[in-house]
């Protein structure tokens, strides 16, 4: 029976002793002149937008000494005590209070009060209320369909410039402004309503005569409360011609010109120009019915677009308002279009999977077919280190992320759920993985770093070997009417590059979100997409 009774005292030993030891914490510290805490916060309003952080700043002061400061906002979960003497070990008498918080992306509400309480070590209280509201702006308006850099309008009896462009905001589109020096009724003013996503479409005339005009068009922000009023421009040089021969046209498979827009890289697809007035594609087509045309602008399908005129599908077209598209109907099958733009004239060929020819179809891929150290004594094959071929996005050959083959079409290869975020820096070559990371086994370099539009063959030559055949039919059908090519020279760095640009993708990321890359090895051309 004695036991619980020392057991009962020990413990009122303890809570007398922790009464003490809190009593005397108190009483250490006395009253200088027994007034209230004083806060000042440096901002009682806070414009953000949802999914960034608000910022909790003042500055506090306290002759008889702060103890805590309690920061609380029950909509946002926010419940944080800052016991300053816990803390330092003794209350101050000066305290900048600097405190982060972030808000979720998916919250929708508009406006939340947090309360900031500052107690002293008499009890004493003072309050603040800080309040946050989501109307802040720090997003610029994105044209995701627009004129490209350069375009062309043909002189016509009546000569129009087929202005469209669409613009997305977070917030809202306020208006617009169109610059077209040198030509009547510019600058031209569009008001867009505060529409999220405002689109234009309209036929504006030009002068009949040959002429260049530097378009310049606006997208102005609603006013935000944080901030002046933020805009973007993008400029077009606009050049009024008869039909030139075009440096570049391009094969559009999209029906919108948003989606022509939405890539990285790679859509539309660039064409071969053979000769004058003169263009080659080809395209694998992977399921019937896809309808294609051709543009020599990038951005848009106006305001020149190749398309079966309505009254002669035999021939192409070029106004955008009119002209059809020509439809793939097999499947499974590369297409060659050859057509001519001054005349009209085009043509449809297909040929299948297995007639096409790329640099790496003789190798296995995803197999043990890549020679380490590139012996090729065909004497000394069971002593060489065979590590397995695979290749991929790289900046350099021991950092590749594996692309996938196609089983449908052995010369695709694939890489998806590529994440990437808004202003990422990207910069890749498509290159083979190798264990101490060097050397061209196989490996692609792009035309031009900034926007990429045809990834050339820089590898090696293969010999042939016990694993794999040689892949001399590649440079045959590629360099096979080059005057002068030696294969032999290929192994070159400087022969090399007389043929092919050793060039990498180096691109800003414009929207952040995961990405799908498609190469094809047949035509050496990539592209980088959203996934859907």
């Amino acid at each position: 029976m004695k036991y619980p009774k020392i057991k009962a005292l020990a413990a009122l030993s303890l809570l007398l002793s922790c009464g003490m030891i809190s009593c005397d914490d108190n009483e250490q510290w006395k009253d200088v002149d027994g007034s209230a805490p004083k806060l000042d916060l440096t901002a009682e309003h806070l414009s953000i937008e949802a999914g960034q952080t608000i910022h909790i700043a003042g500055q506090i002061t306290d002759a008889d000494g702060i103890a805590s400061i309690k920061l609380v906002c029950h909509p946002l979960n926010l419940n944080k005590t800052i016991d300053i003497i816990d803390i330092y070990g003794e209350p101050l008498t000066a305290y900048d209070l600097d405190y982060k918080f972030l808000v979720k992306d998916t919250e929708t509400a508009e406006k939340f009060e947090i309360e900031v309480t500052v107690t002293d070590i008499g009890g004493r209280q003072d309050t603040g209320t800080l309040l946050v509201t989501l109307d802040a702006d720090y997003t610029d308006p994105v044209f995701t369909a627009s004129p490209d850099k350069s375009i062309t309008v043909l002189i016509k009896e009546q000569t129009l410039f087929n202005l469209k462009f669409t613009i997305e905001d977070n917030r809202g589109v306020d208006y617009v402004t169109v610059a077209l020096p040198g030509v009547d009724g510019f600058p031209m003013r569009i008001e867009a309503g505060g529409e999220k996503k405002f689109e234009f479409a309209q036929k504006l005339p030009l002068p009949s005569k040959t002429g260049a005009y530097r378009a310049t068009i606006t997208a102005y922000d609603l006013p935000a409360q944080n901030d002046e009023v933020r805009s973007t421009s993008i400029n077009s040089l606009v050049t009024v011609s008869e039909l030139p021969d075009f440096e570049k046209v391009y094969l559009a498979d999209v029906e919108k010109a948003e989606d022509l827009n939405s890539d990285i890289f790679g859509v539309p697809v660039l064409v071969d120009h053979v000769a004058p007035f003169t263009y080659r594609a080809r395209y694998y087509n992977e399921k019937a019915g896809t309808k294609i045309c051709f543009i020599p602008q990038k951005t848009d399908f106006s305001p020149i677009c190749f398309g079966p005129d309505p009254e002669d599908t035999s021939v192409l077209g070029d106004d955008p308002e009119t002209v059809g598209r020509i439809t793939l109907n097999e499947a499974g099958v590369y297409y060659l279009i050859d057509f001519n733009t001054k005349t009209g004239a085009y043509s449809t060929s297909t040929y299948s999977v297995a007639e096409a020819i790329d640099p790496v179809m003789h190798l296995h891929y995803g197999s043990d077919d890549l020679n380490t150290w590139w012996e090729t004594n065909p004497d000394n094959m069971d002593g060489i280190w065979w590590q397995e071929f695979y290749f991929g996005p790289a900046s350099d050959p021991k950092n590749v992320s594996k692309m996938t083959q196609d089983s449908n079409n052995p010369h695709i290869y694939v890489l998806e759920d590529w994440r990437l975020t808004a202003g990422q820096d990207l910069e890749f070559m498509i290159h083979n993985w190798h264990h101490d990371g060097w050397w061209n086994f196989a490996s692609w370099r792009c035309n031009q770093e900034n926007e990429p539009e045809k990834w050339e063959f820089y590898g090696n030559y293969h010999p042939d070997t016990p694993h794999y055949q040689n892949n001399k039919d590649y440079f045959d059908w590629k360099y096979g009417d080059v005057p002068g090519f030696n294969l032999d020279s290929w192994g070159s760095e400087d022969y090399r590059k007389q043929f092919v640009s050793d060039t990498k993708c180096k691109m800003k990321v414009a929207k952040g979100g995961n990405y799908k890359l498609i190469f094809d090895a047949h035509t050496e051309r990539a592209k980088l997409v959203p996934m859907n």
